[in-house]
Order: structure tokens, then sequence, then C-alpha cells
């Protein structure tokens, strides 16, 4: 979404859904190669934490382009009560990037 054009809602919940699989695709994929024993295959293992990197760091790109969208939206909105409720929404964005980024702590740390 362009800062320049207006808030669309169909392509807001079209890049929500990419952050909602990215997200639940790294994480299956962490548990898949990094706490199971399939962790023990070095190759594999290697090739599949950068995988969950790029996929992790593509999602918090995503996911701070989302709360760029929302903040632009509540700026243009009068309603107080809908301008809270996007201000509470782009807070749990940005908890949701910090767990994000603890993963990506996590998934770095599992290289060493």
């Amino acid at each position: 979404m362009d800062s320049n054009t207006p808030f669309n809602l169909i392509i807001f919940t079209n890049e929500t859904k990419k952050v909602c699989l990215c997200s639940a695709t790294s994480i299956f994929l962490i548990v898949l190669f990094i706490i199971s024993p399939l962790s023990n295959f070095f190759t594999t293992s290697l090739l599949m934490k950068i995988v969950i990197l790029l996929i992790l760091l593509y999602t918090i790109y995503l996911n701070n382009k989302q709360t760029q969208s929302l903040s632009h939206a509540s700026s243009v909105i009068n309603s107080e009560k809908l301008k809270s409720q996007l201000k509470l929404n782009i807070i749990c964005s940005y908890v949701f990037t910090i767990f994000i980024g603890l993963l990506v702590i996590f998934v770095i740390k599992s290289f060493f």
C-alpha cells in the first residue's frame, strides 16, 4: 500500500493474510527443523534456518508496512472511538513485531 493512495480495506486484509501466513509458516518450520530431531541433519537444518530467518524478516517488513498504513488511516479518521481502536491495533502490531524479533534472535542463537 502506497502512502499516497487512500486506505483500502481489501488491500489491507490481503496484506494481513500474508503476514499471518508468513508467521504461521515460520513457526511451523521452527518447530519442524529447530526443535524436532530433524535439527540433527546439519545441511538441511542450516538451509532451513536461513529460510526461516528470511521468512521472519519478511514478516517484520510486512507488519511494519501494515502499521504504517494503520497510522496513516488513523490520522485521517475523525471518530474518536475508531481512532482509539486503530491506535490499540497499532500498539498490538508493535508488540507482534517485538515477538517476531525475539523469534529471529532465537533462530540466530540456534546457529551456535
